[in-house]
Order: C-alpha cells, then sequence, then structure tokens
C-alpha cells in the first residue's frame, strides 16, 4: 500500500497497517469494557424524586428505593421513598387499623380511651393496651425519619 502525502510518497508494509487497527481496536474496546455506565437518574435519586411506575424498585449505594404514594412527603403523587418507609407505614396503617378497632370496642362499652379500657381490665390486657399504644408512636416516629424529603 502506497500513501502519496503532499511531494513525498513511502510505503507501509500491510501488516504494520493491520497491527494498528488491532491496537486501536483493542484499547477502545478495554476503555469501553471498564468504564462504569450508570443512569443518570441513579445518580439523584433519593426521597421525593418523582416517579412514573409504581412498584418499581432502584437500588443506589446500600439503599434500596421504591416508587409509590410516600405518606409523608408527598401522598398525592408517585415519587421514590426508601423500602423501608414503604414497610413501615405498612405496619402503621396495619397497628392503627387494630387501634381504631379496639377503640370502638372500649366506647361502645362507655371507656373513652384505650387506657381506661386497660385500667379497668388490668392485668395483661393492660400490658397489652400500652405496648400497642407505644408501637404506634414508635412507628409514627420511624415514618418521620425514614420518609422525609431527602433521605
Amino acid at each position: 500500500m502506497k500513501i502519496r502525502v503532499s511531494c513525498y510518497s513511502f510505503a507501509i508494509p500491510m501488516e504494520v497497517s493491520m497491527l494498528r487497527k488491532i491496537v486501536i481496536a483493542s484499547v477502545l474496546g478495554l476503555f469501553l469494557a471498564t468504564s462504569v455506565v450508570s443512569p443518570a437518574s441513579a445518580a439523584t435519586t433519593k426521597t421525593g424524586t418523582s416517579c412514573t411506575k409504581a412498584g418499581k424498585t432502584l437500588k443506589v449505594g446500600k439503599k434500596v428505593y421504591v416508587c409509590g404514594k410516600n405518606p409523608v412527603v408527598t401522598p398525592t403523587k408517585n415519587t421514590y421513598m426508601l423500602k423501608a418507609c414503604r414497610d413501615t407505614n405498612a405496619l402503621y396503617v396495619t397497628v392503627k387499623s387494630a387501634y381504631d378497632d379496639m377503640l370502638e370496642q372500649a366506647n361502645i362499652f362507655g371507656y373513652v380511651t384505650l387506657t381506661d379500657l386497660g385500667n379497668a381490665l388490668g392485668g395483661q390486657e393492660k400490658i397489652d393496651l400500652d405496648t400497642l399504644e407505644s408501637t404506634i408512636t414508635q412507628t409514627q416516629a420511624l415514618l418521620a425519619t425514614q420518609c422525609k424529603k431527602g433521605a
């Protein structure tokens, strides 16, 4: 193969040209194979970032985010929230429902609060009702920390 550059003419052996192509392709391939490609959304994902598909999970570092309606930040549109936030909210809804059902029953028997009912019953029932109220308070505190914007 002969190459003419301005007034000079020189020959490049075919093997050198092929070797150069192989070296360039290898270096380019190695560069592409070792470069880290991450989605742009993963770098900026945090609690409160909007998302479209409810239930979609995304792992960023050690944190796992879930797309859904965050009970604390924006309960009207889908945003990413920590998976722990979603799980704590499910626990809170269950415990709060049980509390409300028991309070309704206590009201039927003339007790205004579950504490009044617990005091009247005494023993293990009082301990169980106190534990229920404590669990509600603890899950509310967890929701406040796990579901806050930017977590």
